[in-house]
């Protein structure tokens, strides 16, 4: 179920005995076991265990099947949880095929653990990035908190600028409520002032400025890296490391999920990859990474300037 789903459910007072916690998202991964040992523990010193990512399976039931004291359950958490098969032999199964009412099982990981899923006690919950809709209520809600205004354009640029991560989202909105102060309006301007953009981000910035020929803005983001301390080399190797995955996106009609697990990048950024790649047509793809395989060879032998082929190459992007 979707993490707002899993919320609302856990309001209503539905529960489960194991909970699956997986996605890109440690915010919502992070609430998610806050909501759940408020919901379940009363004292988390003596009812919460952490057991490490390579525990035994004897360990693991060990801890499933402990009573709690003075709580309503007993909660085992374990991350990064990803056991081969001859894990289940060791009693696993069983268990889970009859859980203890005492007992809670939370499993917090990045990847998908479908060897779990099969059973009907575990509660699977997606905590991948939000959609941005939800992003700017969110925003929105947590500025209203603090007596500070935001419109939505301006709420959907403070979630772009932090790539829509919820744990940056939120530092940076409050940083930001600080900032303007009770009373006060957060527009782009101060999020320009105090929000940095990582380099994942200007280069998605800058590549759709190519997309949308508007060169200028383009130029702009190239001039503010520099200006920031990257270097030109690293620009190169940036911007031919997205056409890259462009060009892959365009020709291999893969969906958003195999295209993250093949880049080993997250799926937000890969959905973003197959929205940008269907700007331009593959034979402008194809061109500029060959033009940025060029630029890097020439550099590294010794043939150019760094700084020299990196304006060389954007400006050969720009016109073909």
């Amino acid at each position: 179920m979707k993490y707002t789903e899993f919320k609302l459910a856990l309001g209503e007072g539905k529960s489960f005995p194991v909970y699956l916690l997986e996605g890109e998202d440690a915010f919502f991964k992070e609430r998610g076991l806050s909501l759940l040992v408020n919901k379940f523990v009363s004292e988390p010193n003596l009812n919460l265990v952490t057991l490490p990512s390579d525990c035994s399976c004897d360990e693991l039931i060990t801890s499933l099947n402990g009573y709690p004291f003075m709580s309503e359950k007993r909660m085992t958490v374990i991350r990064d949880f990803y056991p081969k098969q001859d894990f289940f032999k060791g009693g696993l199964n069983n268990y889970l095929e009859n859980p203890s009412d005492y007992s809670v099982l939370v499993i917090i990981n990045d990847k998908t653990l479908d060897a779990f899923k099969k059973f009907d006690c575990v509660c699977v919950v997606e905590c991948n990035k939000a959609e941005m809709p939800l992003l700017v209520r969110w925003i929105k809600g947590e500025c209203a908190k603090n007596s500070v205004t935001i419109d939505a354009e301006t709420a959907s640029v403070l979630a772009e600028y932090c790539s829509s991560d919820m744990t940056r989202i939120e530092t940076e909105t409050n940083k930001l409520c600080c900032y303007v102060g009770e009373g006060g309006a957060i527009t782009k301007t101060e999020i320009d002032e105090m929000v940095s953009r990582d380099t994942d981000y200007k280069i998605y910035e800058m590549t759709d400025y190519i997309a949308k020929k508007q060169f200028d803005l383009a130029l702009f983001v190239i001039k503010d890296m520099l200006s920031k301390g990257e270097s030109a080399q690293m620009i190169i190797t940036s911007v031919y490391n997205y056409f890259r995955r462009l060009l892959h996106a365009s020709i291999s009609n893969m969906t958003a999920t195999e295209l993250a697990k093949c880049f080993s990048i997250k799926e937000y950024p890969a959905k973003k990859l197959l929205e940008q790649s269907a700007k331009f047509k593959k034979r402008a793809l194809k061109s500029a990474v060959d033009t940025l395989t060029d630029a890097d060879y020439r550099i590294k032998s010794g043939r150019n300037d760094a700084d020299e082929m990196m304006w060389y190459s954007v400006f050969k992007i720009m016109t073909d």
